[in-house]
């Protein structure tokens, strides 16, 4: 699972200042990745959604404006998204 010291090392901060916020998208990240996977983050996670929810992270510390996500975001998670019937 991705912690807020991994957040904040690829967003490259080095300030307490914004915890509060980059806790919220690493919450935020996490429930984007499940809803679109349409099931739980397993507790060891494939490279591909951990990069996927630091992308998620960094666009939207960077964005906060409400922008849309990148598309690559949504391939890195293909692999792993359960079929729906």
């Amino acid at each position: 699972m991705i912690t807020l010291s991994d957040a904040k090392e690829f967003l490259r901060i080095d300030h307490t200042e914004e915890d509060g916020y980059i806790s919220i998208l690493l919450l935020l990240a996490r429930e984007m990745c499940e809803n679109y996977l349409r099931q739980p983050l397993p507790d060891t996670m494939p490279e591909s959604i951990k990069q996927a929810m630091f992308l998620i992270i960094a666009h939207f510390y960077e964005n906060r404006n409400g922008e849309s996500v990148p598309n690559v975001i949504f391939r890195l998670l293909d692999p792993f998204r359960k079929e729906e019937f």
